[in-house]
């Protein structure tokens, strides 16, 4: 498998892991003693829900919308973010949230429930600079888990994170996974994201790989998830946040055979442009 770089210079493999770890150590203390300073959020005229109560929050890069409402199990929820749009519903005790990564310093953020008039926020990224993120967004019914291997990480090991190991306590490497994604419902956009805190720590010459799991079409792919259906490729995009700049990448997911096993060095796609 090729990885997928930031930058062309390629870190040494096994032989600089004490060097790489030491790097982990001294980040990882750093984005903990590091200020978590929360968004600037303004939203309109928040009186208009009634008695549903709106809570909008950011944390490095990362908004988070919280409502709860009573007596509304089941009813659907939409975020509009530019062309994304981020569907859920009301569980049974009246609240839902949803997550999602900002993709810019300023971004304007419209919430609407069926018969309430639309809410429009707007979220402050204070360190939209500082802030190293990875995210992998697609539109079809499926499942995709995003893997990260860190610089000087290998799979399975230290600095391969996942949402089986999303490193929250950052024992396992510098960032961690706070969107793990899932299936979207029809219209929605799904997304998983990774990010560094403070990404003025990686070093200049520091490769990152990314990887997709095809979590929906699993180990031995069935119609319609492999060659010549619907879904058998569904297309992603990859989002790079570094250093203030965005740069977006069109993907598209591998293809499996119908009915045969996927080998194991195949399961995990390597993302690349």
């Amino acid at each position: 498998m090729t990885d997928y770089p930031i930058r062309r210079k390629r870190q040494p493999g096994r032989a600089s892991w004490p060097r790489i770890t030491g790097w982990f150590t001294g980040a990882a203390l750093s984005l903990l003693a590091a200020s978590a300073a929360m968004a600037q959020t303004q939203c309109g005229d928040t009186a208009k829900l009634g008695v549903t109560q709106l809570r909008v929050t950011e944390q490095f890069g990362r908004a988070l919308i919280e409502l709860t409402r009573p007596n509304s199990a089941g009813r659907k929820i939409e975020i509009e973010v530019g062309e994304e749009f981020y569907i859920g519903q009301f569980d049974h005790e009246g609240s839902v949230r949803l997550g999602f990564a900002l993709t810019a310093a300023n971004t304007d953020v419209t919430v609407r429930i069926a018969e309430t008039p639309a809410i429009t926020c707007k979220i402050e990224v204070a360190d939209f600079a500082k802030i190293h993120r990875v995210v992998m967004r697609w539109r079809d019914p499926v499942q995709f888990d995003l893997h990260v291997i860190e610089p000087g990480g290998k799979l399975g090991g230290v600095g391969h994170i996942s949402p089986a190991r999303p490193n929250t306590d950052f024992a396992e490497g510098i960032g961690h996974l706070d969107i793990l994604g899932g299936i979207p419902v029809e219209g929605a956009t799904a997304e998983a994201s990774y990010v560094v805190r403070d990404g003025t720590a990686i070093p200049a010459s520091a490769v990152f790989s990314y990887r997709a799991e095809f979590v929906t079409r699993g180990m031995k792919p069935e119609p319609p998830y492999c060659n010549d259906y619907r879904l058998a490729a569904p297309r992603l995009e990859l989002i790079v946040i570094a250093r203030g700049e965005v740069t977006t990448y069109k993907l598209g997911s591998n293809h499996a055979r119908c009915g045969a096993v996927i080998p194991e060095i195949r399961r995990l796609m390597v993302l690349r442009p």
